[in-house]
């Protein structure tokens, strides 16, 4: 499982195989979103982080960067202004945020909701 922490001059992306990473503004992101393509349930997703001085520029940023990754289908799963989480299985998956990485995770897991879900990403600004 790979967990990641961004700084505010970088976005990522990350799949099985490989990691991409970006230049992104030199403003201090207030904002954070994870954007996900479930399409390819069987294997860990494909998968964005962005971050940006608004809502709006963090889930941009999260979306090109999942594409990037080689997300054919990927939607934003959840924006943060502190920490967000997003955990999966084959089945399903769900997603948190909070003040805390830890708590962010433990919504995502509990809105995950199956004995096999893992955290698949978890960041914080």
């Amino acid at each position: 499982m790979f967990k990641t922490t961004i700084k505010s001059t970088l976005m990522l992306a990350v799949t099985a195989g490989g990691l991409f990473l970006g230049a992104g503004a030199a403003s201090a992101d207030e904002w954070g979103a994870i954007s996900i393509d479930l399409t390819k349930a069987e294997r860990s997703p494909y998968y964005g982080i962005g971050g940006g001085g608004s809502e709006d520029e963090a889930t941009k940023n999260a979306q090109k960067f999942c594409g990037e990754a080689g997300g054919k289908e990927c939607k934003v799963v959840v924006t943060y202004n502190q920490c967000g989480a997003y955990a999966a299985s084959k089945t399903g998956g769900g997603w948190g945020k909070s003040t805390t990485k830890k708590t962010a995770e433990a919504q995502a897991m509990s809105g995950c909701n199956a004995d096999s879900c893992k955290i698949v990403v978890s960041d914080c600004n």
